[in-house]
């Protein structure tokens, strides 16, 4: 067997057995271009979830779309609402601790995204709410760089890594290694910084990168704390900064929000999306039992 002279491979030549090369070359994660899909995690807020869904209906009606709620007093309610949409729906049992509950979306996700055949998740945030058809820009950032992790970094609070918008290589996110560390947290649950939890598992799937996602990196230098993902530039590089292609919290007011579900129709008050958690508190205060994931 021969070998290109930038390969790696072990070449055995083992007495009384076959010649087997082990090659260390890794594919590219997209052959063409990925089936995409949407993970929204949320607590209740329904005027939210409902503006998340009618922007689907108007700018990705083809792409799935999961809503995972953690174990909300507005389950029901959520639930019809995705029927009504035809959208996918699942529940935490119970209310998880404030990050851990935002981890289940996560493990939740990733399971249904494996399910329904998606090779590139998308993961919202309850509050982040496109105002225009991003999945052509997430597709040819993900065939062009060949990365496992599509995010941005903010300068207003100096993070390297963001969880409200992130988009996961369901082939590499998805494999057990993750998905079990997840379940440890779970099931013991233990202060996490979620961004910076996550941002470490992105930089050991970048060391994991493909020959032509190697050249993306090095066309594409980011410095050490932004490095882990390739860039995908529609979220803009501060999460404080007002942008024309999706409403967030923190560059916008909650008379944004109340403004935008008027556009669409959509009749709530402005009260409705001043408290996203409707009466239930941040949870810092609630109990932990184990939850399961109820779908519908």
């Amino acid at each position: 067997m021969t070998v290109a002279a930038d390969e790696f491979a072990i070449m055995q030549d083992w007495n009384n057995h076959k010649l087997v090369q082990q090659s260390t070359t890794i594919d590219d994660l997209f052959q063409r271009p990925p089936n995409i899909g949407v993970v929204i995690g949320t607590f209740a807020a329904l005027p939210y979830i409902h503006l998340q869904l009618e922007a689907r209906r108007r700018f990705y009606p083809g792409v799935p779309l999961l809503v995972h709620d953690d174990g909300s007093h507005q389950r029901d309610t959520l639930r019809s609402l995705c029927r009504s949409y035809d959208c996918d729906f699942e529940s935490n049992s119970v209310r998880q601790p404030p990050c851990i509950g935002d981890l289940t979306a996560f493990l939740g996700g990733l399971v249904w995204a494996k399910a329904r055949g998606v090779d590139l998740m998308t993961k919202l945030s309850r509050r982040w709410i496109f105002l225009t058809d991003w999945t052509k820009s997430l597709s040819s950032l993900a065939m062009e760089s060949q990365y496992a992790t599509f995010c941005s970094y903010t300068t207003t609070f100096d993070f390297g890594f963001r969880t409200e918008c992130l988009g996961l290589a369901v082939a590499q996110w998805g494999e057990e290694v993750f998905l079990n560390d997840l379940w440890s947290y779970i099931h013991r649950p233990r202060g996490v910084f979620v961004e910076g939890y996550l941002h470490e598992f992105a930089r050991r799937l970048e060391g994991l990168n493909s020959q032509r996602a190697e050249r993306w990196r090095a066309a594409h230098p980011m410095t050490e704390s932004r490095t882990g993902y390739a860039l995908w530039t529609l979220m803009g590089t501060d999460r404080c900064e007002k942008s024309p292609f999706y409403l967030w919290h923190d560059s916008r007011t909650s008379e944004d929000y109340h403004h935008q579900a008027l556009e669409w129709g959509l009749n709530y008050s402005l009260a409705d999306f001043q408290d996203p958690n409707q009466g239930a508190g941040d949870g810092t205060g609630s109990a932990t039992p184990q939850p399961t994931v109820q779908a519908s």
